[in-house]
């Protein structure tokens, strides 16, 4: 059933079980109001039959009575609501003001006014007038003297933080001045290097070429191994053995033409 607030029109949806057939007070929580609701079911009142009873005649009036004052009628009782109708009241109320609160929220602040800042530019430009008007005038020979007296200043508070340069020339020596005389030892490190450095050349090239070898040889076994390895291997095998053919057909033409010079040499 539904319940329509007198006073502001609030509407509630509520189930008639927690109604009685009699009716019952509700409140209406958005407002307050207060007012008596009727079950939708409820029966309907019998009609009270009247008598009609002989009037009797009514007795002369011996004397003046004061009129008796009229019985204020007694508010009513305010009766509790059921917990179920209160707590769909209360879930109603706070869905509206939720609602109301996202509307409010929702709504666009007003910009603020643009008020003209003229008096205030006009203050500053005067007080800048005012410094103007108040400063001495320049005087060339007087700035020319003191930007020349700050410029040597400069000049020299700069020499003082560089380093001299000739004495640090004096203090250093180049290493391709110093002979192995008067430094052996550096020297024969030097040459230690460059033979551990030569060694170290000459293995990893051999490691190559062998780790090469090892694979021209071993490349079917590597081709069985790793399926997916095996166009690089044939390509590999395939210009290894071109490379061999070549050197075979340079070292028989060199051997040929040994023979030949040595041949046309001999007596």
């Amino acid at each position: 059933m539904r319940l329509i607030c007198p006073n502001c029109d609030a509407q509630y949806e509520v189930p008639e079980d927690v109604m009685p057939l009699d009716g019952r007070d509700v409140q209406c929580s958005n407002c307050g109001q207060t007012w008596f609701q009727e079950h939708p079911n409820a029966p309907d009142d019998a009609p009270t039959e009247t008598l009609d009873l002989p009037k009797t005649p009514e007795p002369a009036q011996t004397r003046e009575e004061p009129e008796e004052t009229p019985e204020l009628p007694t508010p009513p009782v305010r009766r509790a609501l059921d917990p179920a109708v209160e707590d769909v009241l209360r879930a109603e109320a706070e869905l509206e003001a939720q609602a109301r609160k996202a509307e409010k929220s929702s709504l666009e602040s007003q910009p603020d006014l643009g008020l003209d800042d003229a008096p205030q530019k006009r203050r500053t430009q005067d007080s800048s007038k005012a410094e103007q008007k108040t400063r001495p005038a320049p005087n060339p020979e007087k700035d020319e003297a003191t930007f020349a007296k700050a410029a040597s200043s400069a000049i020299s508070s700069r020499r003082e933080l560089l380093p001299d340069i000739e004495e640090i020339n004096s203090t250093l020596r180049s290493n391709t001045d110093r002979s192995a005389s008067t430094d052996p030892g550096q020297t024969a490190q030097i040459e230690v290097q460059e033979k551990r450095s030569a060694r170290r050349g000459f293995v990893l090239a051999a490691a190559l070429v062998a780790g090469l070898v090892l694979v021209y040889v071993y490349a079917p076994q590597i081709a069985q191994q790793m399926p997916q390895a095996e166009p690089a291997l044939m390509g590999y095998v395939e210009m290894a053995d071109g490379w061999r053919v070549w050197l075979d057909t340079q070292v028989t033409a060199l051997l040929t033409w040994l023979d030949q010079v040595s041949g046309s040499g001999t007596p």
